[in-house]
């Protein structure tokens, strides 16, 4: 029964996922800056917002794959490849995605226009907004709590943390010194030194995010093994 409701909650997650992915791009038409038109996908990939939902239906579409062929299994002596994969991507997914929803809400807070123009809003759905900077919360909260993984060593999550912040950090100076234009209008305002600050900052915060997701795991996972960075395996 536990492992029905997983389907069913990993089917719905990635189902809802790629119709909000797929609406999004046959009916959404935004006013980005010109710079940006020629570029597939509608210039979507500029955002962080759409290279998160995109890790979280791919690491959702493994789960559901895990739960088919793969083992569900709290710490299984020795896991199949998909359910080490699915791990490993959660370690990702979970940090990435509170990082985004907390950072879109707080800038929206503080000054939208910074984030979300009136210009975007009024033609961007909101169940699209939400989909995007709110549902993958708890989405990504409920499999924290209510499904059973093992993280991998902290040097590799931290690793692929890292490479995937590298990744989106590079990618959006190469737009802009090819482009001429920021992802976002916060980009925009800042000088040099506030956009290194930035950027050095949201890194610290994703590690952080990381490593409380690494400890919630194993407060709701007590049968699961830490390896730490040192080599050192601690149960729980």
């Amino acid at each position: 029964a536990r492992n029905m409701l997983s389907v069913v909650f990993h089917a719905s997650v990635v189902l809802f996922d790629i119709y909000t992915l797929w609406y999004d791009q046959k009916y959404v038409e935004l006013p980005l800056p010109e710079e940006f038109q020629e570029l597939p996908l509608k210039a979507r990939a500029i955002f962080l917002t759409f290279w998160c939902l995109v890790l979280q239906t791919i690491y959702f579409s493994i789960a559901l794959l895990n739960d088919v062929i793969g083992t569900n299994a709290p710490a299984p002596k020795k896991a199949p490849l998909i359910r080490k994969i699915k791990d490993v991507l959660f370690s990702l997914a979970f940090p990435v995605a509170l990082y985004v929803s907390s950072v879109f809400w707080s800038i929206y807070g503080i000054h939208k226009d910074l984030i979300f123009p009136d210009d975007i809003e009024r033609l961007f759905p909101q169940w699209i907004n939400h989909a995007m900077h709110t549902l993958i919360v708890p989405f990504i909260m409920i499999e924290l709590l209510f499904t059973r993984r093992n993280y991998p060593t902290r040097n590799v999550g931290i690793t692929v943390a890292l490479i995937f912040n590298l990744m989106y950090v590079v990618w959006i100076h190469y737009l802009y010194f090819n482009k001429g234009a920021w992802a976002y209008p916060f980009l925009e305002v800042f000088n040099w030194p506030m956009r290194i600050i930035f950027c050095s900052f949201s890194t610290f915060m994703l590690l952080t995010v990381y490593t409380i997701g690494e400890k919630i795991n194993y407060f709701v996972s007590p049968s699961t093994t830490a390896v730490y960075s040192n080599g050192v395996s601690k149960r729980h």
